[in-house]
């Protein structure tokens, strides 16, 4: 199955409330980005960083820089990781997720066998978690024109998709680390 899926680590935003970039944030001795790479890798045939700045601690030739000019949010990076792919089937992960399921690629993709849907979402508590999403090639077509309406929100777009969720138990999983808060709560 992971031969079929390449997976891309969402790390172009800007980190505002963090303070500083998130994917270099040490966190149990490690980079924020580094647990989240060391969980989806295993998972999936390749993975790509999305990020806007280049990451030392990567190949050059696995960092993709937006597509679009301008940073208009993960859906960007969603947009360039669909355009540099070369698997029909691409998952996303944020940089800010190190306890990812390590079973996520799996879940997602059991569910394209019985489905027609080009988007699967987890969805955990009744409410889907988007920038986890499980997404075919196909829906590159109209990305960039959702983007280019200054529309935002990957819920939005994943709703104008056929989609499809997979449900999961565990919301410690998809917990993001968004600022020194956070980040103290967990490591406390």
């Amino acid at each position: 199955m992971s031969e079929l899926i390449e997976g891309v680590i969402l790390a172009g935003g800007a980190s505002s409330r963090m303070g500083t970039n998130k994917s270099l944030v040490t966190f149990k001795k490690k980079l924020m980005i580094q647990h989240v790479y060391d969980r989806l890798s295993p998972q999936v045939n390749k993975v790509w960083i999305n990020s806007n700045i280049l990451l030392e601690q990567f190949p050059k030739d696995q960092q993709l820089k937006d597509e679009l000019p301008y940073h208009a949010g993960p859906l960007v990076g969603i947009y360039t990781g669909l355009t540099f792919a070369q698997t029909e089937w691409v998952q996303f992960c944020p940089t800010d997720t190190p306890f990812l399921p390590l079973n996520l690629v799996e879940r997602l993709f059991s569910k394209t066998k019985n489905t027609n849907g080009t988007i699967i979402v987890p969805m955990v508590r009744g409410k889907i978690e988007p920038v986890f999403s499980l997404c075919h090639k196909s829906t590159l077509k109209g990305l960039k024109a959702f983007i280019l309406s200054e529309k935002k929100k990957i819920s939005d777009w994943i709703e104008q998709n056929n989609f499809e969720t997979a449900t999961f138990d565990n919301l410690d999983q998809f917990y993001n680390i968004n600022d020194i808060k956070d980040l103290q709560k967990i490591e406390s």
